[in-house]
């Protein structure tokens, strides 16, 4: 009996890896989409979060059976009770993902006309950033690495700044056309949804380290 509760646990682990894994490729191809300004790859991307929603529907189902059936206690409970926050950071982060896809759909046509170079090179850079933060915030849970854990919030550091450096130079910028401010708009929000990913990255990592300890001080 204990050993296939072991296996369900498992399997629910994997499976958050896995939708992790889904909601990297969502970010990278957002991303992609900015730079190459690609309709196609950002469509791509708000076509597949439904497997990410799929994963995020079934782990819940799995926790809510194997809690109901066996009773876990302690570090099991601890795990499932974690493992059902981590997937709405997962789950939010597909939806950040699809949100630039949404706003690359828009500013396809007006690249050439409007996007400075300098802020395309900070908001890939930005990106850069919060990928690095959601691979290692995943891969503290795959080895369940408290201390890579804790350090994701010090790397994030570098995307808020670059935030903040992309909307000086957006709003510092000269333009008076209405089609101008939609489109600093657009693009102050594909920075505020890299933001965004960066937060949600690092607090999935906040989960693994309660996941790790069970102390409510990691929360801040």
């Amino acid at each position: 009996m204990r050993k296939t509760f072991h296996d369900n646990l498992n399997e629910i682990t994997d499976n958050v890896l896995k939708m992790g894994g889904l909601a990297q490729e969502a970010v990278h191809n957002a991303l992609q989409s900015m730079v190459e300004m690609n309709p196609e790859l950002a469509q791509k991307v708000i076509d597949h979060d439904v497997k990410i929603d799929e994963y995020d529907l079934l782990i819940e189902e799995k926790s809510v059976v194997l809690q109901a059936e066996h009773q876990p206690v302690a570090g099991d409970l601890r795990l499932l009770h974690s493992v059902s926050i981590m997937i709405i950071h997962l789950e939010r982060i597909g939806d950040l993902a699809v949100n630039i896809a949404r706003i690359v759909k828009k500013l396809h046509r007006q690249e050439d006309q409007y996007l400075d170079q300098e802020v395309m090179d900070l908001l890939v850079e930005m990106g850069n950033v919060v990928k690095t933060v959601l691979n290692r915030s995943l891969e503290s849970f795959r080895k369940k690495d408290f201390k890579a854990a804790a350090k994701l919030d010090r790397i994030d550091a570098a995307a808020d700044e670059l935030h903040r450096m992309v909307l000086k130079k957006l709003y510092t910028s000269v333009g008076g056309s209405k089609e101008y401010v939609k489109f600093i708009t657009n693009v102050s929000m594909i920075a505020r949804y890299l933001e965004r990913i960066g937060d949600q990255a690092v607090n999935f990592g906040e989960r693994v380290q309660f996941l790790l300890t069970g102390e409510y001080r990691v929360f801040h």
